[in-house]
């Protein structure tokens, strides 16, 4: 994954994001792992702008942490995608 985010770094000034399926509902990753991959990885200010996450019947966590106010981050640190400066985003 660290080496994603060096490639993204590399090629990006215009921003990126990443799209999950459960990487975050699983607590693969969190957010704040995400930013800190993304600024090892761009040596200081990173690129990443958005988070997308799944809309599902199937998987109700992001559902109910938007709509509780809470994530897109399950995991010991939560917070917020717009609190780190990132947009979120939902997809089917």
């Amino acid at each position: 994954m660290r080496d994603a985010f060096e490639v993204l770094e590399e090629e990006s000034a215009a921003g990126y994001g990443v799209a999950t399926w459960a990487g975050l509902e699983e607590e693969a990753f969190t957010v704040g792992e995400l930013l800190a991959l993304a600024a090892e990885a761009a040596g200081g200010q990173h690129h990443l702008g958005a988070v997308q996450l799944p809309v599902s019947l199937v998987m109700m966590t992001p559902i109910a942490q938007a709509l509780s106010g809470q994530g897109p981050a399950p995991g010991r640190r939560r917070c917020r995608a717009a609190d780190d400066g990132l947009r979120a985003a939902a997809r089917r």
